[in-house]
């Protein structure tokens, strides 16, 4: 299974370490560590790194083997104007928008991003130990 450094350095190839660094406004050695798996990234940094690469967190943590969503488990978000199947990654990004246009205190959406996080990663973890 591949490591959340292994995911980064990965997505990083047609970037310098530099100048990912630049883009997450971390240093380059904060980056080189999070590579080589000395350290790992914040929930915050995490959700970032996972946005700009436009992969979900789950991927980024080793939890799916594709970027891609294929097979991904669904939800059933009720709207107003119908139902519609999410995985769950975009569905957290509904949520998360939905508290922002709300006026929901940006601290409650920080711990929305921070559970999401926190469930990949615990997900993550109880996998590699199959």
């Amino acid at each position: 299974m591949k490591t959340l450094g292994t995911r980064i350095k990965q997505l990083r190839k047609h970037l310098t370490q530099e100048e990912l660094a630049a883009i997450l406004k971390v240093d380059r050695s904060t980056l080189a560590s999070w590579e080589v798996d000395r350290r790992e990234p914040d929930i915050a940094t995490l959700s970032r790194i996972a946005s700009y690469f436009q992969v979900s967190i789950d991927w980024l943590v080793g939890h799916k083997s594709a970027k891609a969503d294929n097979g991904a488990r669904m939800v059933l978000v009720r709207e107003t104007a119908g139902d519609y199947l999410l995985t769950i990654d975009k569905a957290w990004e509904k949520v998360i928008a939905t508290a922002q246009a709300y006026g929901v205190e940006p601290d409650i959406v920080q711990q929305l991003v921070e559970i999401n996080a926190k469930i990949a990663l615990t997900m993550n973890h109880s996998q590699q130990k199959k």
